[in-house]
């Protein structure tokens, strides 16, 4: 007979795996609508590619959420440490003594600590969104107000902890409201969603740049009308979506075909 716990345990499972491959069956969904395209072939049966796809996904989230988060840590830190210097004028003032208790909480909660890793992580991420930005998948700006709202949002959540006309019951909540937020903002206001998608999918194979494409039947006299040279046997291009269904995307002479599997090969 099956323990009240061995159900639990199970249910707990169940649900795990069954929100697992509906979140990979989302970033799947949203990959197909900013490519345009849905390959035939595939169902909801396939649920390891549902988990391949947000397994590589969230391990890329993480990666940029960690880089987001110690950005905003430094900037947060910095701006209170400006902030505290201009309160620090008026010494009976009431900002002073706000800025003195966040800061005090900020500590309990070991908010900017510890420093040296954030700044660590920082020179990492400058360097991961530089290269980003430097191949034209993001711009400058969005990313620097992600970054700031981010900060921003760093330095309500100590002050809410601190501010005794909030109801303590209430505190945690608002916190947790903000975080939400963040998160909001870090994919709204970054630029960075598509570019996590790409990378996700880059990642199980699904998306291949700069791949020797060999075709045959009708999909070869397609894309040798696409380069206008009838003796052309390869091609050069990008995947945009293979591996996976019975039909394939890609960029030919920078023109989107799409062919089926069994006249495809790829060498990357």
């Amino acid at each position: 007979m099956i323990s009240l716990r061995s159900a639990l345990n199970m249910d707990v499972g169940k649900n795990i795996y069954l929100c697992l491959t509906g979140a990979g069956v989302v970033v799947f969904m949203f990959y197909c609508i900013r490519i345009q395209f849905f390959p035939t072939g595939l169902t909801l049966s396939d649920v390891i590619f549902f988990l391949m796809v947000i397994a590589s996904f969230s391990l890329i989230l993480v990666f940029f959420i960690l880089c987001w988060y110690s950005m905003s840590v430094i900037v947060a830190a910095l701006s209170m440490k400006g902030a505290f210097f201009l309160a620090r004028r008026n010494e009976n003032s009431k900002a002073l003594r706000s800025f003195k208790g966040t800061r005090r909480i900020a500590r309990k909660m070991k908010i900017y600590e510890p420093i040296w890793a954030h700044v660590i992580i920082s020179l990492i991420a400058i360097l991961t969104i530089y290269s980003v930005v430097r191949s034209r998948h993001i711009d400058v700006l969005p990313v620097f107000s992600s970054i700031i709202m981010t900060a921003a949002l760093i330095m309500i959540i100590p002050n809410i902890y601190f501010d005794k006309r909030i109801e303590k019951k209430k505190k945690n909540k608002m916190a947790a409201l903000i975080i939400g937020v963040a998160f909001v903002f870090f994919f709204m206001l970054s630029g960075m969603a598509p570019v996590l998608s790409d990378a996700g999918m880059t990642i199980i194979g699904v998306r291949k740049p700069n791949v020797t494409i060999i075709l045959k039947g009708s999909d070869l006299k397609m894309a040798r009308y696409l380069t206008g040279n009838q003796d052309q046997n390869y091609f050069t291009g990008e995947a945009l979506f293979t591996g996976v269904g019975a039909s394939s995307l890609l960029v030919i002479n920078k023109k989107r075909i799409i062919v089926k599997n069994e006249n495809l090969a790829l060498s990357f």
